[in-house]
């Protein structure tokens, strides 16, 4: 990793590998963290995508290709009710 840095001049990370140390030691171990299962993946992702900003770019990128479709073949009745 640490090479391909050196050529290409761009910082990828490498100099933070390693570094994670031992951590902190629970409290109550037996008691499982709710925090923790609210954390899967499914919930980040679903953060990222339906957050409002996000569905806004997508609806706009959306109604901008329908509007290209619409002035393209709005003379043509079989492509311009779809």
């Amino acid at each position: 990793m640490r090479d391909i840095e050196a050529a290409t001049g761009e910082n990828l990370g490498s100099d933070r590998v390693g570094k994670k140390g031992k951590g902190k030691k629970k409290k109550f171990p037996n008691l499982s963290d709710l925090k923790q299962s609210a954390n899967t993946s499914r919930c980040r992702l679903e953060k990222k995508v339906f957050n409002k900003s996000a569905m806004r770019r997508v609806a706009q990128v959306m109604a901008k290709a329908d509007r290209r479709k619409h002035d393209k073949f709005s003379n043509q009745f079989n492509y311009s009710l779809n």
